[in-house]
């Protein structure tokens, strides 16, 4: 036990690094290195606590530092070699200021392996640090909204207003003098009033709250991504350390005169579908390293330690290097390349898929087979939890990304909030947007109508009124307002439905007589750029259901189509113009030409609407 003369305060903390080449066999397993060996005291008297290289020791008492090392072994005699020692005494735990100065230190001394690997451990641990806080604060600010939420909903059914009428005033007895009344009906219409702009007031805070809860339950989500991201690197890593203890072993297996190349990450054969990749590695060479660099697609690398110069001193006998590398689409193949003293050379192919990357998909699914209003439906349910089913579990969309509305669910409200808000928030200029509705439509004669046949047509909820339906339904004018509010420049609608008006198919015409209906109303959903549409039939065709088919035609073929069948080139992937053709053969031959599914909207490049697995 050795008394280093640091002296130390109660409330300091101290980090103890140490290097050097000491070797143990206690009780027949042998340890190489100081950690777990070396061990500290802050007097001769002091209990022994075992040394570890990447914590923040707490001082409890005042005292000198002392080193020791294998008294805890039985047979201390048989290790031999020697330590180098640094304490680091801290006056602070702060996290931050510490993992900034490890790193500072780090760059000084850029050979010191110990102080690096202790500088990234107190970096990780501080980023994970600041996480973990970022997280409490926003799952508090998610709590607090909520209680807010809830209070202000309780109060509004809480403060309903009790207002006395002329009739109860009568009732009590007792005329009042004229002036006296008018001043009272006065103060009584003011009390009216108060109720309303109160009410104003807590739906402005309401919508107020509730964006600012999105906003804080999207901060939830990036910082878990984060974490994700972090525990990723930490684990890349971990394998590059694991890879580096190994490389003894690697070179006992390989010809002594050749240089020796050891890669971490990535593995050989990886597919990704990011566009850049941490290469991790090490060479080394006994009598020293002349020349190395790296190859990507025969085009070299620029190292970041070497700039233009891939040549190394010729006394360098080991290179660690950790590059960040562009990939492009499809195959990629990285070269390591190291020459050593003598010419000799060696050389090391890694082969990197990069796949095309998907950006995220939202979805909106309605399928209505009960109406409050109007006549059933047998298969449009079964139409959309089958579509649902295809975007969650064959194209594996996540479920948080898709809203499923079936029946009495599908209520007016519900699919404006949802078509009109929700989606538009979620869904960014780079995502695909796809809305699948199975049920009825209507037309209802309209002066106004821009289509040119007198008529405007709907989406019909499950609440809809048919002697109101302008104030209960969809109107295809509100659709395409909503589409024009989303900002994602690919959407798909696709419609199993249809609005002649004519009988056995999925289809209300709202009073009147029946007229040919115009395709225009298509047209006028296409606003904006990459915006598509499919539906059932042509307008003035039926959209029918078959009951051996337990669907509606033209879904039954659209799923056929999308689990493979509509993928003619046999890439692997179905496109929006793939399953139009398939569904425009298979369904007029299923309903005896009388149903033509009609697809409109151009866009750049194709847009895919699913996987074949």
């Amino acid at each position: 036990m050795k008394n280093t003369g640091v002296e130390v305060k109660q409330g300091d903390y101290i980090t103890i690094l140490a290097k050097g080449t000491i070797d143990f066999w206690p009780q027949g397993a042998r340890i190489r290195g100081p950690k777990g060996v070396l061990s500290y005291k802050l007097s001769e008297k002091d209990w022994e606590h075992l040394y570890v290289g990447t914590e923040l020791i707490e001082i409890r008492k005042t005292g000198s530092i002392y080193l020791s090392y294998g008294e805890n072994y039985p047979n201390p005699q048989i290790h031999q070699g020697f330590f180098i020692v640094d304490i680091i005494i801290w006056k602070t735990n702060d996290q931050k200021l510490i993992a900034k100065f490890l790193g500072e230190a780090s760059l000084v001394r850029p050979k010191d392996k110990e102080l690096r690997e202790i500088a990234k451990e107190f970096k990780s641990r501080q980023e994970s640090q600041e996480i973990e806080a970022g997280l409490q604060k926003k799952t508090k600010e998610v709590e607090e909204i909520k209680k807010e939420l809830s209070t202000i909903e309780t109060k509004k059914v809480e403060d309903k207003p009790v207002i006395t009428s002329p009739v109860e005033e009568k009732i009590a007895g007792g005329k009042k003098p004229e002036g006296e009344k008018q001043q009272e009906e006065k103060v009584a219409k003011k009390e009216e009033e108060k109720p309303a702009i109160k009410e104003n007031g807590k739906e402005k805070r309401i919508e107020e709250l509730t964006e600012k809860l999105q906003k804080a339950l999207q901060g939830m989500k990036e910082l878990e991504e984060m974490k994700k991201k972090l525990t990723e690197k930490e684990e890349k890593e971990s394998q590059l350390l694991a890879r580096l203890e190994s490389l003894e072993e690697e070179k006992s297996r390989q010809s002594k005169n050749l240089p020796v190349i050891a890669v971490a990450y990535p593995k050989d054969g990886l597919t990704l579908d990011s566009e850049y990749l941490n290469l991790y590695g090490m060479a080394e060479h006994d009598k020293g390293i002349t020349k190395f660099e790296i190859v990507v697609n025969k085009k070299l690398v620029v190292l970041k330690d070497q700039r233009d110069l891939p040549v190394v001193p010729k006394d360098r006998r080991r290179i660690e290097f950790s590059e960040r590398i562009r990939l492009q689409e499809g195959q990629n193949t990285i070269s390591i390349n190291v020459q050593g003293t003598g010419g000799l050379a060696n050389q090391k192919n890694i082969s990197i898929q990069l796949a095309k990357k998907r950006e995220k998909v939202f979805g909106v699914v309605i399928g209505i087979n009960k109406y409050k209003n109007f006549p059933s439906l047998k298969y449009a349910v079964n139409d959309a939890q089958e579509f649902y089913r295809y975007l969650t579990e064959v194209n594996q969309v996540p479920k948080e990304h898709v809203w499923l509305f079936l029946d009495e669910e599908a209520t007016l409200d519900k699919l404006r909030t949802t078509l009109g808000t929700t989606l538009r928030r979620s869904a960014g200029k780079e995502d695909t947007v796809i809305i699948f509705l199975a049920g009825h439509g209507a037309t209802e004669q309209d002066a106004s109508s821009l289509d040119g046949d007198g008529l405007e047509k709907y989406i019909l909820p499950y609440n809809a009124d048919p002697k109101d339906l302008y104030a209960s339904a969809l109107p295809m004018s509100e659709v395409s307002r909503i589409f024009q509010r989303i900002s994602s420049e690919r959407l798909v609608f696709i419609g199993d439905t249809c609005y002649s008006g004519a009988s056995g198919g999925r289809t209300i015409f709202a009073g009147g007589t029946r007229a040919n209906v115009s395709g225009a109303f298509l047209e006028r959903l296409l606003q904006g750029k990459g915006r598509v549409i499919i539906t059932a039939s042509d307008a003035n065709e039926v959209s029918a259901e078959k009951d051996e088919l337990k669907h509606g035609v033209f879904t039954y073929y659209l799923l056929e189509g999308l689990r493979g069948k509509a993928d003619l080139d046999q890439d692997g992937v179905i496109t929006v113009d793939e399953v139009y053709r398939y569904v425009s053969m298979k369904v007029p031959q299923a309903t005896g030409q009388n149903q033509h599914p009609v697809k409109k909207g151009e866009t750049t490049g194709q847009i895919i609407l699913g996987v074949v697995k």
